[in-house]
């Protein structure tokens, strides 16, 4: 990895592959820093777009996501069926502030998401993943809020 471009803030915009599969990503072998970061932004503003699609189709059909205030692991469809319901609960999620660190195999990104629910309100938290991946696809996510944000702890994986 380039090490003069392996972190940088980002503002969220759309990104295009580079003539590879549907993901845009060449297929069989490492990806490079470019692709990486690609992918990264990607999968942020499809998750901003509230567009379940794309996500679908970047994460690798053996993802695993952990995520620290639960303890739990979910599968890819579990986690495709909390990001809807979790769309239901908003009116508004936004990625801001990106900050990614790329390493050989995936990336680390530290970003504020701001969440407007349906009356207005606003809240504000400040995530950072760690996330694997190969081939153009998301392979594990695990993700990292302060719990103590939370009013209510967030429903139980079932």
């Amino acid at each position: 990895l380039e090490s003069e471009a392996a972190a940088h803030v980002f503002s969220p915009r759309r990104h295009g592959g580079d003539g590879g599969d549907r993901t845009g990503f060449r297929r069989g072998g490492r990806m490079t820093e470019g692709e990486i970061h690609a992918l990264c932004h990607r999968f942020f503003d499809a998750l901003e777009a509230r567009d379940v699609k794309p996500i679908a189709e970047l994460y690798d059909p053996d993802l695993a996501f952990w995520f620290n205030v639960t303890g739990q692991t979910t599968t890819r469809q579990e986690n495709l069926d909390r990001l809807e319901a979790g769309y239901a609960r908003h009116r508004r999620r936004t990625y801001d502030e990106r900050v990614v660190s790329a390493f050989e195999g995936g990336f680390v990104m530290q970003y504020t998401l701001t969440l407007v629910q349906h009356d207005g309100r606003r809240s504000v938290l400040f995530p950072c993943v760690v996330v694997l991946c190969g081939d153009g696809r998301i392979t594990r996510i695990d993700e990292y809020i302060d719990s103590g944000k939370f009013s209510a702890p967030p429903p139980a994986a079932s």
